[in-house]
Protein backbone atom coordinates (compact mmCIF):
# COMPACT_ATOMS: atom_id res chain seq x y z
CA UNK A 1 0.00 0.00 0.00
CA UNK A 2 1.53 3.35 -1.00
CA UNK A 3 2.58 5.72 1.78
CA UNK A 4 0.97 9.12 2.25
CA UNK A 5 4.08 10.77 0.80
CA UNK A 6 4.02 8.61 -2.32
CA UNK A 7 0.30 9.16 -2.72
CA UNK A 8 0.75 12.92 -2.33
CA UNK A 9 3.57 12.99 -4.90
CA UNK A 10 1.49 10.99 -7.36
CA UNK A 11 -1.44 13.34 -6.86
CA UNK A 12 0.77 16.42 -7.27
CA UNK A 13 2.36 15.24 -10.51
CA UNK A 14 -1.03 14.18 -11.85
CA UNK A 15 -2.57 17.56 -11.08
CA UNK A 16 0.34 19.38 -12.70
CA UNK A 17 0.34 17.28 -15.87
CA UNK A 18 -3.42 17.61 -16.35
CA UNK A 19 -3.23 21.35 -15.65
CA UNK A 20 -0.40 21.74 -18.17
CA UNK A 21 -2.41 19.93 -20.83
CA UNK A 22 -5.60 21.92 -20.30
CA UNK A 23 -3.65 25.17 -20.00
CA UNK A 24 -2.11 24.41 -23.38
CA UNK A 25 -5.48 23.68 -24.98
CA UNK A 26 -7.12 26.77 -23.50
CA UNK A 27 -4.26 29.27 -23.56
CA UNK A 28 -1.77 27.88 -26.08
CA UNK A 29 -2.48 30.75 -28.48
CA UNK A 30 -0.29 33.00 -26.31
CA UNK A 31 2.75 31.26 -27.77
CA UNK A 32 2.17 33.09 -31.04
CA UNK A 33 2.13 36.54 -29.44
CA UNK A 34 5.08 38.89 -29.34
CA UNK A 35 6.38 40.99 -26.48
CA UNK A 36 4.18 44.01 -25.86
CA UNK A 37 2.88 46.08 -22.98
CA UNK A 38 4.46 49.05 -21.26
CA UNK A 39 6.64 47.21 -18.75
CA UNK A 40 7.91 44.20 -20.72
CA UNK A 41 11.29 45.51 -21.83
CA UNK A 42 12.07 47.47 -18.62
CA UNK A 43 11.56 44.25 -16.64
CA UNK A 44 13.78 42.24 -18.98
CA UNK A 45 16.48 44.90 -18.89
CA UNK A 46 16.36 45.23 -15.09
CA UNK A 47 16.34 41.47 -14.48
CA UNK A 48 19.02 40.28 -16.90
CA UNK A 49 22.37 39.14 -15.53
CA UNK A 50 25.54 37.53 -16.84
CA UNK A 51 27.58 37.27 -13.62
CA UNK A 52 27.11 37.17 -9.85
CA UNK A 53 27.50 40.94 -9.49
CA UNK A 54 24.71 41.63 -11.98
CA UNK A 55 22.63 38.88 -10.37
CA UNK A 56 22.88 40.55 -6.99
CA UNK A 57 22.15 43.92 -8.53
CA UNK A 58 19.02 42.64 -10.23
CA UNK A 59 17.67 41.22 -6.97
CA UNK A 60 18.53 44.24 -4.84
CA UNK A 61 17.38 47.01 -7.18
CA UNK A 62 14.05 48.80 -7.24
CA UNK A 63 11.47 47.45 -9.69
CA UNK A 64 12.56 48.24 -13.27
CA UNK A 65 15.54 50.08 -11.73
CA UNK A 66 13.21 52.99 -10.96
CA UNK A 67 11.93 53.43 -14.52
CA UNK A 68 8.31 52.72 -13.58
CA UNK A 69 6.49 56.08 -13.37
CA UNK A 70 3.56 54.77 -11.31
CA UNK A 71 5.35 54.32 -7.99
CA UNK A 72 8.25 52.70 -6.18
CA UNK A 73 8.32 48.94 -5.61
CA UNK A 74 10.74 46.12 -4.87
CA UNK A 75 9.88 42.75 -6.41
CA UNK A 76 13.11 40.72 -6.58
CA UNK A 77 11.48 37.45 -7.68
CA UNK A 78 9.91 39.21 -10.66
CA UNK A 79 13.35 40.44 -11.68
CA UNK A 80 14.72 36.94 -11.13
CA UNK A 81 12.07 35.33 -13.35
CA UNK A 82 12.78 37.76 -16.19
CA UNK A 83 16.53 37.34 -15.72
CA UNK A 84 16.22 33.57 -16.06
CA UNK A 85 13.99 33.96 -19.12
CA UNK A 86 16.50 36.30 -20.74
CA UNK A 87 19.39 33.93 -19.96
CA UNK A 88 17.49 31.01 -21.52
CA UNK A 89 15.65 32.68 -24.39
CA UNK A 90 17.19 36.07 -25.07
CA UNK A 91 14.47 38.17 -26.74
CA UNK A 92 12.43 35.20 -27.98
CA UNK A 93 8.86 35.96 -26.89
CA UNK A 94 7.89 32.30 -26.86
CA UNK A 95 10.17 31.63 -23.89
CA UNK A 96 8.53 34.30 -21.75
CA UNK A 97 5.06 33.02 -22.64
CA UNK A 98 6.17 29.49 -21.76
CA UNK A 99 7.06 30.66 -18.26
CA UNK A 100 3.64 32.27 -17.83
CA UNK A 101 1.95 29.09 -19.09
CA UNK A 102 3.88 27.06 -16.51
CA UNK A 103 2.92 29.45 -13.70
CA UNK A 104 -0.73 29.22 -14.73
CA UNK A 105 -0.63 25.42 -14.60
CA UNK A 106 1.13 25.45 -11.23
CA UNK A 107 -1.50 27.78 -9.83
CA UNK A 108 -4.28 25.50 -11.06
CA UNK A 109 -2.52 22.49 -9.50
CA UNK A 110 -2.25 24.27 -6.16
CA UNK A 111 -5.93 25.25 -6.27
CA UNK A 112 -6.76 21.57 -6.83
CA UNK A 113 -4.52 20.52 -3.92
CA UNK A 114 -5.96 23.12 -1.54
CA UNK A 115 -9.53 22.35 -2.58
CA UNK A 116 -8.97 18.65 -1.96
CA UNK A 117 -7.69 19.46 1.50
CA UNK A 118 -10.91 21.36 2.18
CA UNK A 119 -13.38 18.80 0.86
CA UNK A 120 -11.56 15.55 1.63
CA UNK A 121 -10.02 12.88 -0.54
CA UNK A 122 -13.32 11.02 -0.99
CA UNK A 123 -14.83 14.00 -2.82
CA UNK A 124 -11.70 15.14 -4.64
CA UNK A 125 -13.50 15.17 -7.98
CA UNK A 126 -14.93 18.54 -7.03
CA UNK A 127 -11.45 19.78 -6.21
CA UNK A 128 -10.35 18.88 -9.74
CA UNK A 129 -13.44 20.54 -11.17
CA UNK A 130 -12.79 23.75 -9.21
CA UNK A 131 -9.12 23.94 -10.17
CA UNK A 132 -9.56 23.13 -13.86
CA UNK A 133 -12.99 24.43 -14.86
CA UNK A 134 -13.41 27.35 -12.47
CA UNK A 135 -9.86 28.61 -12.03
CA UNK A 136 -7.86 27.47 -15.06
CA UNK A 137 -10.54 28.45 -17.60
CA UNK A 138 -11.45 31.71 -15.88
CA UNK A 139 -11.64 34.73 -18.19
CA UNK A 140 -9.44 36.84 -15.92
CA UNK A 141 -6.41 35.02 -17.33
CA UNK A 142 -6.85 37.04 -20.53
CA UNK A 143 -5.52 39.95 -18.48
CA UNK A 144 -2.42 38.07 -17.27
CA UNK A 145 -1.19 35.18 -19.42
CA UNK A 146 -0.66 37.07 -22.73
CA UNK A 147 1.31 39.89 -21.07
CA UNK A 148 4.54 38.88 -19.28
CA UNK A 149 4.87 42.17 -17.34
CA UNK A 150 1.75 41.22 -15.36
CA UNK A 151 3.47 38.08 -14.15
CA UNK A 152 3.91 39.52 -10.65
CA UNK A 153 0.27 38.82 -9.83
CA UNK A 154 0.49 35.19 -10.96
CA UNK A 155 3.78 34.60 -9.11
CA UNK A 156 2.40 36.14 -5.94
CA UNK A 157 -0.72 33.96 -6.13
CA UNK A 158 1.39 30.85 -6.74
CA UNK A 159 3.45 31.32 -3.58
CA UNK A 160 0.39 32.37 -1.55
CA UNK A 161 -1.40 29.19 -2.58
CA UNK A 162 1.67 27.10 -1.76
CA UNK A 163 2.06 28.76 1.66
CA UNK A 164 -1.64 28.29 2.42
CA UNK A 165 -1.67 24.64 1.38
CA UNK A 166 1.41 23.80 3.44
CA UNK A 167 0.09 25.67 6.49
CA UNK A 168 -3.35 24.06 6.19
CA UNK A 169 -1.84 20.57 5.94
CA UNK A 170 0.04 21.17 9.20
CA UNK A 171 -2.77 22.90 11.07
CA UNK A 172 -1.55 23.45 14.61
CA UNK A 173 2.12 23.01 13.70
CA UNK A 174 4.78 25.27 12.23
CA UNK A 175 5.68 24.79 8.56
CA UNK A 176 9.00 26.33 7.57
CA UNK A 177 8.18 25.61 3.93
CA UNK A 178 4.95 27.60 4.22
CA UNK A 179 6.82 30.49 5.85
CA UNK A 180 9.42 30.59 3.06
CA UNK A 181 6.62 30.47 0.47
CA UNK A 182 4.98 33.47 2.19
CA UNK A 183 8.27 35.35 1.94
CA UNK A 184 8.43 34.49 -1.77
CA UNK A 185 4.87 35.76 -2.21
CA UNK A 186 5.66 39.23 -0.89
CA UNK A 187 8.95 39.19 -2.85
CA UNK A 188 6.81 38.76 -5.98
CA UNK A 189 4.27 41.50 -5.26
CA UNK A 190 3.11 43.57 -2.31
CA UNK A 191 -0.18 41.65 -2.22
CA UNK A 192 1.89 38.76 -0.87
CA UNK A 193 1.97 40.53 2.49
CA UNK A 194 -1.44 38.92 2.97
CA UNK A 195 0.04 35.40 2.82
CA UNK A 196 0.50 35.13 6.61
CA UNK A 197 -3.09 36.29 7.12
CA UNK A 198 -4.36 33.60 4.75
CA UNK A 199 -2.09 31.01 6.39
CA UNK A 200 -3.50 31.92 9.79
CA UNK A 201 -7.09 31.67 8.54
CA UNK A 202 -6.66 28.26 6.94
CA UNK A 203 -4.52 26.82 9.74
CA UNK A 204 -7.20 27.89 12.22
CA UNK A 205 -9.96 26.53 10.00
CA UNK A 206 -8.21 23.17 9.75
CA UNK A 207 -8.20 22.75 13.54
CA UNK A 208 -11.32 21.33 15.14
CA UNK A 209 -12.20 22.73 18.53
CA UNK A 210 -13.11 25.94 20.29
CA UNK A 211 -12.29 29.39 18.92
CA UNK A 212 -9.29 29.72 21.25
CA UNK A 213 -7.81 26.44 20.04
CA UNK A 214 -8.26 27.51 16.43
CA UNK A 215 -6.62 30.89 17.09
CA UNK A 216 -3.62 29.27 18.79
CA UNK A 217 -3.28 26.87 15.85
CA UNK A 218 -3.37 29.77 13.41
CA UNK A 219 -0.69 31.66 15.30
CA UNK A 220 1.56 28.59 15.44
CA UNK A 221 1.21 28.16 11.71
CA UNK A 222 1.81 31.79 10.72
CA UNK A 223 4.13 33.50 13.22
CA UNK A 224 7.38 32.74 11.38
CA UNK A 225 5.80 33.91 8.13
CA UNK A 226 4.80 37.16 9.83
CA UNK A 227 8.40 37.67 10.97
CA UNK A 228 9.87 36.93 7.52
CA UNK A 229 7.40 39.19 5.73
CA UNK A 230 8.09 41.92 8.29
CA UNK A 231 11.84 41.67 7.64
CA UNK A 232 11.23 41.84 3.89
CA UNK A 233 9.06 44.94 4.25
CA UNK A 234 11.75 46.58 6.37
CA UNK A 235 14.35 45.84 3.68
CA UNK A 236 11.94 47.10 1.05
CA UNK A 237 11.63 50.42 2.85
CA UNK A 238 15.39 50.85 2.67
CA UNK A 239 15.61 49.94 -1.02
CA UNK A 240 12.74 52.15 -2.27
CA UNK A 241 13.65 54.96 0.12
CA UNK A 242 10.44 55.00 2.15
CA UNK A 243 7.06 53.34 2.17
CA UNK A 244 6.97 53.21 -1.62
CA UNK A 245 3.85 52.18 -3.48
CA UNK A 246 1.84 54.36 -5.83
CA UNK A 247 0.85 57.97 -5.36
CA UNK A 248 -2.79 56.99 -4.64
CA UNK A 249 -2.03 54.36 -2.02
CA UNK A 250 -3.99 54.93 1.20
CA UNK A 251 -5.86 53.07 3.91
CA UNK A 252 -9.22 52.09 2.37
CA UNK A 253 -12.48 53.31 3.88
CA UNK A 254 -15.80 51.54 3.51
CA UNK A 255 -16.68 53.49 0.37
CA UNK A 256 -13.41 52.49 -1.31
CA UNK A 257 -13.92 48.88 -0.26
CA UNK A 258 -17.45 48.75 -1.69
CA UNK A 259 -16.27 50.40 -4.90
CA UNK A 260 -13.43 47.92 -5.31
CA UNK A 261 -15.79 45.06 -4.53
CA UNK A 262 -18.17 46.10 -7.28
CA UNK A 263 -15.46 46.55 -9.87
CA UNK A 264 -13.69 43.29 -9.22
CA UNK A 265 -16.89 41.31 -8.73
CA UNK A 266 -17.68 41.92 -12.39
CA UNK A 267 -14.27 40.61 -13.45
CA UNK A 268 -14.46 37.55 -11.21
CA UNK A 269 -18.13 36.60 -11.37
CA UNK A 270 -19.11 37.69 -14.87
CA UNK A 271 -16.01 38.33 -17.00
CA UNK A 272 -17.38 36.81 -20.26
CA UNK A 273 -21.18 36.52 -20.11
CA UNK A 274 -23.05 35.13 -23.12
CA UNK A 275 -24.05 37.72 -25.69
CA UNK A 276 -27.73 36.88 -25.27
CA UNK A 277 -27.77 38.29 -21.75
CA UNK A 278 -29.34 41.78 -21.58
CA UNK A 279 -26.31 43.70 -20.28
CA UNK A 280 -23.35 43.65 -17.92
CA UNK A 281 -25.36 44.83 -14.90
CA UNK A 282 -27.76 41.92 -15.29
CA UNK A 283 -24.87 39.47 -15.58
CA UNK A 284 -23.19 40.90 -12.48
CA UNK A 285 -26.39 40.76 -10.45
CA UNK A 286 -26.90 37.16 -11.53
CA UNK A 287 -23.33 36.28 -10.60
CA UNK A 288 -23.68 37.83 -7.14
CA UNK A 289 -26.94 35.92 -6.60
CA UNK A 290 -25.24 32.63 -7.51
CA UNK A 291 -22.34 33.43 -5.18
CA UNK A 292 -24.80 34.01 -2.33
CA UNK A 293 -26.54 30.71 -3.05
CA UNK A 294 -23.23 28.84 -2.84
CA UNK A 295 -22.11 30.66 0.30
CA UNK A 296 -25.41 30.11 2.10
CA UNK A 297 -25.36 26.45 1.13
CA UNK A 298 -21.96 25.97 2.77
CA UNK A 299 -22.87 28.07 5.82
CA UNK A 300 -25.95 25.95 6.51
CA UNK A 301 -24.15 22.61 6.56
CA UNK A 302 -24.69 21.04 9.98
CA UNK A 303 -21.18 20.62 11.35
CA UNK A 304 -22.10 18.08 14.01
CA UNK A 305 -23.30 15.65 11.36
CA UNK A 306 -19.95 15.49 9.54
CA UNK A 307 -17.72 12.56 10.62
CA UNK A 308 -14.19 13.41 11.78
CA UNK A 309 -12.58 11.31 9.05
CA UNK A 310 -14.71 12.54 6.14
CA UNK A 311 -12.94 15.83 5.54
CA UNK A 312 -10.04 17.71 7.06
CA UNK A 313 -12.08 20.91 7.25
CA UNK A 314 -15.48 21.71 8.63
CA UNK A 315 -17.34 23.46 5.79
CA UNK A 316 -18.27 26.54 7.82
CA UNK A 317 -14.72 27.00 9.06
CA UNK A 318 -13.40 26.65 5.50
CA UNK A 319 -16.00 29.18 4.33
CA UNK A 320 -14.76 31.67 6.93
CA UNK A 321 -11.16 31.18 5.78
CA UNK A 322 -12.16 31.73 2.15
CA UNK A 323 -14.10 34.83 3.20
CA UNK A 324 -11.15 36.24 5.16
CA UNK A 325 -8.91 35.76 2.12
CA UNK A 326 -11.41 37.47 -0.18
CA UNK A 327 -12.02 40.47 2.10
CA UNK A 328 -8.30 40.92 2.74
CA UNK A 329 -7.63 40.96 -1.01
CA UNK A 330 -10.39 43.51 -1.60
CA UNK A 331 -9.14 45.73 1.22
CA UNK A 332 -5.54 45.72 -0.01
CA UNK A 333 -6.60 46.25 -3.62
CA UNK A 334 -8.89 49.11 -2.63
CA UNK A 335 -5.98 50.67 -0.74
CA UNK A 336 -3.88 50.77 -3.90
CA UNK A 337 -6.11 53.58 -5.16
CA UNK A 338 -6.03 52.34 -8.77
CA UNK A 339 -8.18 49.94 -10.73
CA UNK A 340 -6.49 47.33 -12.90
CA UNK A 341 -8.29 44.38 -14.45
CA UNK A 342 -5.45 41.96 -13.70
CA UNK A 343 -5.69 42.73 -9.96
CA UNK A 344 -8.73 40.44 -9.99
CA UNK A 345 -6.63 37.32 -10.59
CA UNK A 346 -6.09 36.36 -6.91
CA UNK A 347 -9.86 36.54 -6.31
CA UNK A 348 -10.43 33.69 -8.77
CA UNK A 349 -8.78 31.24 -6.34
CA UNK A 350 -11.22 31.78 -3.42
CA UNK A 351 -14.10 31.55 -5.91
CA UNK A 352 -12.86 28.13 -7.05
CA UNK A 353 -12.52 26.97 -3.44
CA UNK A 354 -16.07 28.10 -2.67
CA UNK A 355 -17.39 26.16 -5.65
CA UNK A 356 -15.59 23.03 -4.45
CA UNK A 357 -16.94 23.43 -0.92
CA UNK A 358 -20.52 24.02 -2.04
CA UNK A 359 -20.54 21.17 -4.55
CA UNK A 360 -18.89 18.64 -2.23
CA UNK A 361 -21.28 19.43 0.63
CA UNK A 362 -24.46 19.95 -1.37
CA UNK A 363 -26.04 16.73 -0.03
CA UNK A 364 -25.00 17.26 3.57
CA UNK A 365 -27.76 18.26 6.02
CA UNK A 366 -28.60 21.87 5.19
CA UNK A 367 -26.06 21.88 2.35
CA UNK A 368 -28.17 23.68 -0.22
CA UNK A 369 -29.27 20.71 -2.30
CA UNK A 370 -27.95 19.48 -5.62
CA UNK A 371 -30.33 21.47 -7.81
CA UNK A 372 -29.56 24.88 -6.31
CA UNK A 373 -25.81 24.35 -5.95
CA UNK A 374 -25.16 22.70 -9.30
CA UNK A 375 -27.49 25.13 -11.05
CA UNK A 376 -25.59 28.07 -9.53
CA UNK A 377 -22.29 26.59 -10.66
CA UNK A 378 -23.59 26.18 -14.21
CA UNK A 379 -24.78 29.80 -14.29
CA UNK A 380 -21.41 31.02 -12.99
CA UNK A 381 -19.76 28.92 -15.70
CA UNK A 382 -21.87 30.61 -18.36
CA UNK A 383 -20.97 34.03 -16.95
CA UNK A 384 -17.32 33.05 -16.87
CA UNK A 385 -17.26 32.23 -20.55
CA UNK A 386 -17.67 28.45 -20.83
CA UNK A 387 -19.95 28.94 -23.84
CA UNK A 388 -18.86 32.43 -24.93
CA UNK A 389 -16.98 33.23 -28.09
CA UNK A 390 -13.51 34.20 -26.89
CA UNK A 391 -12.17 34.80 -30.39
CA UNK A 392 -12.64 38.59 -30.15
CA UNK A 393 -10.34 38.65 -27.14
CA UNK A 394 -7.68 36.72 -29.01
CA UNK A 395 -8.14 38.96 -32.05
CA UNK A 396 -7.60 42.00 -29.87
CA UNK A 397 -4.46 40.57 -28.31
CA UNK A 398 -3.06 39.44 -31.65
CA UNK A 399 -3.73 42.88 -33.12
CA UNK A 400 -1.85 44.56 -30.26
CA UNK A 401 1.00 42.06 -30.62
CA UNK A 402 1.19 42.70 -34.36
CA UNK A 403 1.12 46.48 -33.84
CA UNK A 404 3.95 46.22 -31.33
CA UNK A 405 6.02 44.03 -33.62
CA UNK A 406 5.62 46.41 -36.56
CA UNK A 407 6.40 49.42 -34.41
CA UNK A 408 9.62 47.85 -33.15
CA UNK A 409 10.62 47.00 -36.71
CA UNK A 410 10.21 50.68 -37.65
CA UNK A 411 12.06 51.73 -34.52
CA UNK A 412 14.99 49.42 -35.36
CA UNK A 413 15.22 50.72 -38.93
CA UNK A 414 15.21 54.33 -37.79
CA UNK A 415 17.74 54.13 -34.98
CA UNK A 416 20.20 52.01 -36.98
CA UNK A 417 20.02 54.18 -40.10
CA UNK A 418 20.61 57.54 -38.42
CA UNK A 419 23.90 59.08 -37.41
CA UNK A 420 24.47 60.29 -33.84
CA UNK A 421 23.06 63.76 -33.35
CA UNK A 422 19.94 63.01 -35.45
CA UNK A 423 16.26 63.06 -34.44
CA UNK A 424 13.51 60.65 -35.46
CA UNK A 425 9.77 60.94 -34.91
CA UNK A 426 7.56 57.86 -34.47
CA UNK A 427 3.89 57.42 -33.62
CA UNK A 428 3.42 56.29 -30.03
CA UNK A 429 0.01 54.71 -30.60
CA UNK A 430 -0.81 51.42 -32.33
CA UNK A 431 -3.08 51.47 -35.41
CA UNK A 432 -6.53 52.86 -34.64
CA UNK A 433 -8.63 49.91 -35.79
CA UNK A 434 -10.61 48.43 -32.92
CA UNK A 435 -11.97 45.00 -32.13
CA UNK A 436 -15.42 44.05 -30.88
CA UNK A 437 -16.07 42.29 -27.59
CA UNK A 438 -19.63 41.11 -26.87
CA UNK A 439 -20.96 43.51 -29.46
CA UNK A 440 -19.10 46.56 -28.14
CA UNK A 441 -16.10 48.35 -29.60
CA UNK A 442 -12.91 47.98 -27.59
CA UNK A 443 -9.74 50.04 -27.52
CA UNK A 444 -6.44 48.30 -27.91
CA UNK A 445 -3.79 48.30 -25.23
CA UNK A 446 -1.29 51.13 -25.63
CA UNK A 447 1.76 49.38 -26.95
CA UNK A 448 4.74 51.30 -25.55
CA UNK A 449 5.82 54.34 -23.61
CA UNK A 450 9.09 56.22 -23.60
CA UNK A 451 10.63 54.22 -20.75
CA UNK A 452 9.61 50.98 -22.52
CA UNK A 453 11.49 51.91 -25.67
CA UNK A 454 14.50 53.23 -23.76
CA UNK A 455 14.84 49.79 -22.14
CA UNK A 456 14.29 48.06 -25.49
CA UNK A 457 17.06 50.16 -27.03
CA UNK A 458 19.48 49.12 -24.28
CA UNK A 459 18.63 45.46 -24.86
CA UNK A 460 18.72 45.37 -28.67
CA UNK A 461 21.05 48.26 -29.55
CA UNK A 462 23.64 48.23 -26.76
CA UNK A 463 26.30 49.88 -28.91
CA UNK A 464 24.26 53.01 -29.63
CA UNK A 465 23.18 55.81 -27.33
CA UNK A 466 19.44 56.28 -27.86
CA UNK A 467 17.21 58.73 -25.98
CA UNK A 468 13.41 58.48 -26.16
CA UNK A 469 11.10 61.40 -25.32
CA UNK A 470 7.39 62.13 -25.63
CA UNK A 471 6.47 65.10 -27.84
CA UNK A 472 5.81 68.24 -25.78
CA UNK A 473 5.75 71.95 -26.37
CA UNK A 474 9.45 72.18 -25.53
CA UNK A 475 12.12 71.58 -28.14
CA UNK A 476 14.33 68.50 -27.73
CA UNK A 477 17.89 68.67 -29.01
CA UNK A 478 19.95 65.49 -29.35
CA UNK A 479 23.45 65.33 -27.93
CA UNK A 480 26.19 64.83 -30.52
CA UNK A 481 26.67 61.19 -29.52
CA UNK A 482 23.02 60.11 -29.35
CA UNK A 483 20.00 59.41 -31.54
CA UNK A 484 16.87 61.14 -30.27
CA UNK A 485 13.50 59.44 -30.83
CA UNK A 486 10.37 61.53 -30.22
CA UNK A 487 7.08 59.70 -29.78
CA UNK A 488 4.13 61.44 -31.37
CA UNK A 489 0.44 60.87 -30.61
CA UNK A 490 -0.42 60.55 -34.31
CA UNK A 491 1.61 59.33 -37.29
CA UNK A 492 3.51 62.29 -38.81
CA UNK A 493 3.98 62.85 -42.52
CA UNK A 494 7.64 61.98 -42.21
CA UNK A 495 9.29 59.90 -39.52
CA UNK A 496 12.80 61.30 -40.03
CA UNK A 497 14.04 64.85 -40.22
Amino acid sequence: MPSDGARLAKFGWGALLVSLAIAWIAWGDVMGLGLFGWDTFPLIEAGRFSNFEEFGGALSSELMEGRFPGGHYWRPLVHLSFGIDHALWGMNARGYHTTDWLILALNASLVIALAQLLVGRERSGWAWFAGLMVFLLHGVHFEIVPLPPRRADALCLMFTLLATWLAARKAGRLSIGASIAALCAVASKETGALAPVVMFAFAAAGTRGALKERAVSGVRGAWVAVALVGLFLAARQQIVGGLGGGAKTALPDMQALVKAGGRYAELVLAPLPPEWMPDGDFALALGIAMLVVLGVGVARVKVERIPENEAAFEPRAALVAVGVWTLALLALTAGSGVYRAWYALPLAAPLALLVALAAANRRAPGGGGSFRVLGSIVVLGLLQGWTSDTRPRWDELEASSSAARHFLERFDVVVTSLEPGSTAELPAQPPEESSRRHGEETRRTLVFREYSLAAYAELVHPGRKIRVEVARDEEFVPAPDEVLVILLPKPPDSIVR
